[in-house]
C-alpha cells in the first residue's frame, strides 16, 4: 500500500524530529536531497532497495540529511552485508549515530574511536573514517573477544567474524589467530570457534622488520 504511513525519524539542525510519511514521501526526500541517506532497523539502504524492501509500524526508519546545520562533512565508509558504502556526514551526525545506535563502531585511520572521544577529537579530510554497525553478517552471528591494539594501547571489543573480515579487507588493520597472521581473504572463511586469542593490529603498530 502505497497511501500506508510510517513514523520516521528525521534529522534536523536542532536535533530529530518525528514525522508521518509514506513510502514515496521517504522515496521522495531521499532523492531530492543531496547527501541524504535512510537507515531502516539500522541498515543503510538505497533508494532503490526503499521501493521493494519490507515495512511495518515496528520498523524504525531514519533519515539523515548530510549537511545538518552546514557543517563540514567527512567520507565515512559504512560496512553492511555487501561491502562498504560511501556517504557523507558531519562530526555532529557521527556522534549522533555513535550515540543513539551503542552497537556500532568508528575506526580513524583503524583506531576505534567512541562517541565521547570523537567530541574531542580532531578530524580532517585525510583522515580514513569507517563506521562498522553490530548488525552486519546478522545479529544472529556469533562474536567473539577481539584484543584490539593501536597507537593508544589495548582496547577489547565483541566482533562477528564479518566485522573482522570487513576490518582486514579494508587493510586498516592485521588479523592475528593465536599468535598467527590471517590473510584477509582467508577471514570470513576461518573457524574461529576454539581461538584462544583474536587480536586486530593497526600495520604500523610497533614497526615489522622486513627480512
Amino acid at each position: 500500500m502505497l497511501d500506508k504511513t510510517y513514523t520516521v525519524h528525521v534529522a534536523r539542525e536542532g536535533g530529530h524530529e518525528q514525522e508521518t510519511m509514506t513510502r514515496q514521501g521517504i522515496i521522495d526526500m531521499v532523492s531530492t536531497n543531496d547527501n541524504t541517506w535512510v537507515f531502516v532497523d539500522s541498515q543503510m539502504v538505497s533508494v532503490e532497495e526503499l521501493e521493494t524492501i519490507e515495512l511495518n509500524n515496528s520498523t524504525e526508519i531514519r533519515i539523515n540529511p548530510g549537511m545538518v546545520g552546514g557543517s563540514e562533512t567527512f567520507k565515512v565508509f559504512i560496512a553492511n552485508q555487501t561491502g562498504d558504502q560511501e556517504v557523507m556526514m558531519s562530526k555532529q551526525e557521527i556522534v549522533g549515530e555513535l550515540s543513539q545506535n551503542q552497537g556500532n563502531w568508528l575506526f580513524v585511520d583503524g583506531q576505534m574511536v567512541d562517541a565521547s572521544t570523537l567530541e574531542n577529537t580532531s578530524i580532517t579530510q585525510d583522515n580514513v573514517l569507517r563506521m562498522v554497525p553490530s548488525i552486519v553478517g546478522g545479529s544472529g552471528e556469533a562474536t567473539f573477544t577481539v584484543q584490539i591494539t593501536d597507537s593508544t594501547g589495548h582496547s577489547v571489543a565483541q566482533m562477528s567474524q564479518t566485522e573482522l573480515a570487513c576490518e582486514t579487507e579494508s587493510g586498516s588493520n592485521w588479523l592475528f589467530v593465536d599468535g598467527q597472521m590471517v590473510d584477509a581473504a582467508a577471514v570470513r572463511e576461518m573457524d574461529l570457534s576454539q581461538a584462544a586469542e583474536i587480536r586486530l593490529t593497526k600495520p604500523l603498530v610497533g614497526g615489522i622488520d622486513s627480512v
